[in-house]
């Protein structure tokens, strides 16, 4: 399954239009770091840092870009914590801390780069108002990111691009029985353009296990392209390596494009 992690946090902005931090480099970290010269981020408590992050990504061909009217995406609530860990440690091999969760719904620039996407046995227009509150649907995926200072690359960037701040993927997550309608597309394009908008981004990036052939596909299919390799990233798997993988963005990003 495709895989992606960097190893600190942001530090907490007081709103979520506030323009990026200023920058330093991260400490190496002993749970394997991304190395400083492929990215700088915004330093963030030790406490707070996870081994690394994960995205799993289905190994379909890409979907259309619209979902089914019977999904519905929005923001993280308190109460959609339980099934949200539920879920990772449900398709992710690694835990996460319970500061990952708590901030997740506590900060405002975290909430407002993840999403989660839940399933409605009806669509959610085609019932009357008392019904859609009983049927509030199923959490079936989830995408949640850190905003970077500066793009994932070890080779020369245009300035354009390396200026702006970079969307990066940490974890995004889709119910096996549910792939193949285009959830995640449909969450990593929506976010995508939200933090366009609020952060004027240029790029968005993940690290994806080198092994794993179905999840680099996906992600070409989505126009990524590599742009490094990171040899003893995943320390608990073997092969270890991790593929940096990048896309810029577009006009095609803002105007919304079929896939």
């Amino acid at each position: 399954m495709p895989q992606a992690s960097l190893m600190t946090w942001l530090s907490k902005p007081s709103t979520v239009s506030v323009p990026p931090p200023a920058l330093v480099r991260p400490q190496r970290h002993e749970a394997l770091p991304t190395p400083p010269s492929l990215t700088r981020e915004v330093a963030k408590r030790p406490e707070d840092r996870t081994d690394r992050d994960i995205v799993v990504l289905p190994p379909q061909k890409a979907p259309a870009r619209s979902c089914p009217p019977n999904v519905t995406l929005r923001a993280p609530t308190k109460a959609d914590l339980p099934a949200f860990k539920q879920m990772n440690s449900l398709l992710l091999p690694i835990p996460y801390p319970e500061s990952f969760y708590k901030e997740t719904i506590s900060d405002d620039l975290t909430r407002n780069i993840t999403l989660l996407a839940f399933w409605h046995d009806r669509p959610p227009g085609g019932v009357s108002p008392s019904d859609h509150a009983l049927e509030k649907g199923r959490l079936v995926g989830a995408i949640r990111c850190r905003l970077f200072a500066h793009p994932l690359s070890s080779s020369p960037l245009p300035p354009s691009t390396a200026e702006k701040p970079m969307l990066y993927l940490s974890t995004l997550v889709v119910l096996s029985p549910y792939r193949g309608h285009g959830i995640a597309a449909h969450l990593l394009d929506t976010l995508l353009l939200r933090a366009v908008e609020d952060y004027g981004i240029g790029s968005v990036g993940a690290h994806v296990w080198e092994a794993n052939t179905e999840g680099l596909d996906w992600y070409r299919k989505r126009d990524f392209r590599e742009v490094g390799r990171e040899k003893g990233y995943y320390r608990k798997l073997n092969p270890d390596g991790a593929v940096v993988v990048r896309r810029e963005v577009g006009v095609m990003d803002l105007a919304g494009r079929e896939k």
